[in-house]
């Protein structure tokens, strides 16, 4: 399996991709990009057309859009939800950690995160 890349949404701060960064994933963040401001949609398609894995909490409307873009025959490399009350958005550490595991067991085979998957902590 290739190397999982990530696109974390503008909720979780450019930090915790620094944190993922320097544990060898390949991590950017909205958070102080251009992408910033943007709407869900265009950062879902930038994050498909660069190869990415979307991570996000907003759970509420990336799931519709996922679907949305299913029915386009857009392939998705992936999309990972979090959950506030798994790992609050506080906790970078922890959300850094969980990312780097996730990116481990995508390419081990063991996850494909094209049809969503939820984070846990590890």
């Amino acid at each position: 399996m290739a190397k999982a890349r990530f696109l974390l949404d503008e909720q979780i701060g450019h930090r915790v991709a620094e944190e993922a960064r320097r544990r060898g994933v390949d991590v950017q963040a909205v958070d102080g990009s251009e992408l910033c401001g943007l709407d869900d949609l265009t950062i879902f398609r930038r994050a498909i057309t660069q190869g990415r894995i979307l991570v996000t909490y907003d759970n509420a409307d990336f799931a519709p859009l996922m679907i949305e873009l299913s029915k386009e025959a857009t392939s998705i490399p992936g999309l990972v939800f979090v959950d506030v009350d798994t790992i609050p958005t506080s906790d970078v550490t922890g959300l850094a950690r969980a990312i780097v595991r996730m990116a481990e067991r995508i390419e081990a085979g063991e996850v494909d995160p094209s049809g969503g998957v939820f984070l846990r902590r590890t």
